[in-house]
């Protein structure tokens, strides 16, 4: 075949000749999917984003998929919801049980039933996994709180616990040489908490939502956060905290649940979100006494009530 250049010459081009197309080349299919050719840490760090339902439905992924759920270390059961809310029990320890990973970082439990025996075994698995993050919410006020056992005063990895509608036994040491950050919304006394603050050394962040306290004892010097919600306290109280850092106080508060601040001298922060209700009168020498304590304090945030307070009752 001939054809012709620029310049009007003539040459041929031989039947071999092809084009050049420049087409770009395909690189060769992967023979596995990426995904699945991530470490087993990776996976459990993405596994640790995604509710536990999603979590189990990896298993029809492919083969290599059917299992690798049973790796998790984060099993988070609050938002579980089976039709039939009396399967809910055995669905759990059914989890439970196909669990291999031999430590489970993560367990939290939201349970309607708070006196039923399964909450011990329940509990007896985050002992042997040796839980990091540990939260328990029972729900059935009928029946009471539920009490809690005594080996949970010794989980030695636990580092951040958060226990609701449940009961502490009085004159049980309690050991947590990891925790940093604890939630009570349980019946609480002065004894319990003074032993509570005692045996976790490294605690730095309490959080209140119960009732039963007279007097907020914190003498040590690793709680830099106390947070109060709701009327924690059963009758007038004091809080003395001398190397606390910030304190936060939220709820409805009347003059017998509402507390003195004794000391707080070590205080930069003061976040304040509560109601008092019932006779201003009443109110006027104790709101006084309060914002007196919080002068030195440097940053004080205040919410909608407790901004009227000057206007109101001074």
């Amino acid at each position: 075949m001939a054809e012709t250049s620029v310049h009007g010459a003539v040459r041929r081009r031989s039947s071999g000749d092809r084009p050049n197309r420049h087409k770009r080349r395909r690189p060769p299919p992967p023979s596995s999917d990426l995904i699945s050719a991530l470490p087993d840490a990776v996976i459990h760090h993405i596994f640790s984003f995604l509710p536990l339902k999603d979590v189990v439905k990896t298993s029809v992924l492919s083969k290599r998929w059917r299992s690798t759920w049973t790796t998790t270390t984060h099993l988070d059961f609050r938002y579980l919801r089976p039709r039939d809310h009396k399967r809910w029990p055995s669905l759990i320890e059914s989890l439970m049980r196909r669990c291999a990973s031999p430590q489970v970082k993560r367990l939290h439990i939201f349970y309607k039933e708070a006196d039923s025996p399964k909450v011990d075994d329940w509990l007896r698995f985050a002992e042997e996994r040796r839980v990091e993050d540990l939260f328990l919410h029972l729900f059935n006020p009928l029946k009471g709180f539920y009490k809690l056992p005594e080996f949970l005063y010794r989980l030695s990895r636990v580092v951040r616990l958060q226990v609701v509608n449940c009961c502490f036994s009085l004159g049980t040491t309690i050991r947590w040489p990891c925790l940093k950050v604890l939630v009570i919304g349980s019946k609480l006394s002065d004894d319990i908490l003074e032993g509570i603050v005692r045996g976790s050394p490294v605690l730095e962040s309490l959080e209140l939502r119960c009732r039963g306290v007279k007097n907020i004892i914190i003498d040590s010097r690793s709680v830099k956060e106390l947070v109060i919600h709701f009327p924690t306290f059963d009758n007038m109280g004091k809080i003395w905290a001398p190397h606390l850092l910030s304190l936060r106080v939220s709820g409805v508060w009347d003059s017998h649940s509402m507390f003195r601040l004794a000391k707080i001298s070590s205080l930069v922060e003061a976040k304040l979100d509560f109601f008092m209700c019932g006779d201003k009168r009443t109110h006027r020498d104790l709101l006084k006494e309060f914002f007196e304590k919080l002068r030195g304090v440097s940053a004080i945030t205040m919410g909608g009530w407790c901004l009227q307070v000057p206007a109101l009752y001074f």
